[in-house]
């Protein structure tokens, strides 16, 4: 990956931003990479050299890995921190790291960090609790320790105590208890994705169609209909039906604005591949207007 400085920033950021701080070790797959869809990994591997990000785009991202580094230096009795943990399963080498164990007398609670927004936290975030019980599962079968219990510790980089929504954090760092499920359920998981990005890494080399990524993991919107009148900047109120939305119309004198629904992780190439990605070039393709084409895979 190419990093672009586009705003001029002083190029100690941009050496800072090119550095690798994250390693695997001697693994095939993360866990990070084993969640991740089976189509963005393998076009990442194919474009690798193609695919540029500037550093202005990197800022959190950056600020997550320095939080990280001097986390690991927080030594403390009871705890341990950014342990990496490997396990071969079906001929594969599996690895994650841990940012942190919690030691009790009846079994260890697993803790990872999160730098991340307070729209993140007040989200149904799945994927948080498929990380950590593939982290538990992982321990569990290396270290022969159980895992009690598994939390995010957030750390919220746009938090406001002005907010007053309900579900709206309480402080800056907040805690979230994650459901830990069961072994099985969580091996035959752990098996099921390997097999998926193994065959993926198969139709790549063969020059077949990659899978389709699904519509929750192109982090897909609802269409929604919004009730506006003349003059007026902001939505009256916004429904997920044309019926209810004619109907609150008519009673404003006003009209409907149709919001289409859109995949925002490709409308925001936050898979760092939407210029190549022939799934997204179609859903594009069948906007009004729409004419964008990937570049060939």
């Amino acid at each position: 990956m190419k990093i672009t400085n586009k705003y001029g920033v002083p190029d100690n950021l941009v050496t800072l931003a090119s550095r690798e701080y994250y390693t695997k070790g001697k693994s095939q797959y993360s866990v990070t990479e084993l969640l991740s869809p089976p189509r963005i990994k393998r076009l990442r591997e194919k474009f690798n050299e193609n695919i540029e990000q500037d550093v202005s785009d990197m800022l959190w991202q950056m600020l997550g890995s320095a939080l990280h580094v001097v986390f690991e230096r927080s030594q403390t009795p009871g705890y341990v921190t950014e342990e990496r943990v490997f396990l071969e399963v079906d001929g594969v080498t599996l690895s994650g790291q841990i940012d942190v164990q919690q030691e009790t007398p009846d079994g260890v609670v697993l803790i990872d960090y999160k730098f991340t927004s307070a729209w993140a936290v007040m989200q149904d975030k799945v994927e948080w609790e498929e990380q950590l019980n593939v982290y538990a599962w992982l321990l569990q079968k290396v270290k022969g320790k159980p895992v009690i219990g598994l939390k995010i510790c957030a750390m919220i980089r746009d938090f406001s105590r002005h907010d007053q929504r309900e579900d709206y954090p309480d402080s800056p760092i907040h805690m979230m208890d994650i459901p830990l499920w069961d072994m099985e359920v969580t091996e035959r998981f752990v098996k099921e994705r390997l097999e998926q990005h193994q065959l993926s890494k198969m139709q790549l080399e063969l020059g077949e169609n990659l899978p389709r990524c699904s519509d929750s993991e192109r982090w897909m919107s609802e269409t929604v209909y919004a009730v506006k009148r003349e003059g007026r900047k902001t939505a009256i109120r916004l429904f997920k039906t044309i019926e209810e939305a004619n109907e609150l119309a008519i009673k404003e004198k006003g009209y409907v604005e149709t919001r289409l629904g859109e995949p925002r992780r490709c409308t925001g190439n936050f898979c760092g591949v939407s210029a190549y990605c022939d799934q997204y070039s179609e859903w594009v393709g069948n906007q009004p207007g729409g004419t964008t084409e990937p570049e060939r895979q």
